[in-house]
């Protein structure tokens, strides 16, 4: 149950861009870390993070001109 509640809360997090990619990030490792977090939820949630801020990273590139 209390697993269930910080998998839910991250996944908020990272859905709504509440922290840059990096923050999250970190927060995950101290999360997992600590085992607060299974292997596969911190499997799952760094590829949300990933996939969430793609977009964002790309965007930030395109307006920079890199490619």
């Amino acid at each position: 149950m209390r697993n269930e509640f910080l998998n839910e809360l991250l996944t908020k997090l990272i859905k709504q861009k509440q922290y840059d990619k990096q923050t999250i990030e970190n927060k995950l490792d101290v999360f997992y870390a600590m085992n607060k977090i299974t292997d596969e939820e911190y499997s799952t949630l760094t590829l949300l993070a990933e996939e969430t801020y793609v977009v964002e990273e790309k965007i930030q590139n395109d307006e920079e001109g890199v490619e």
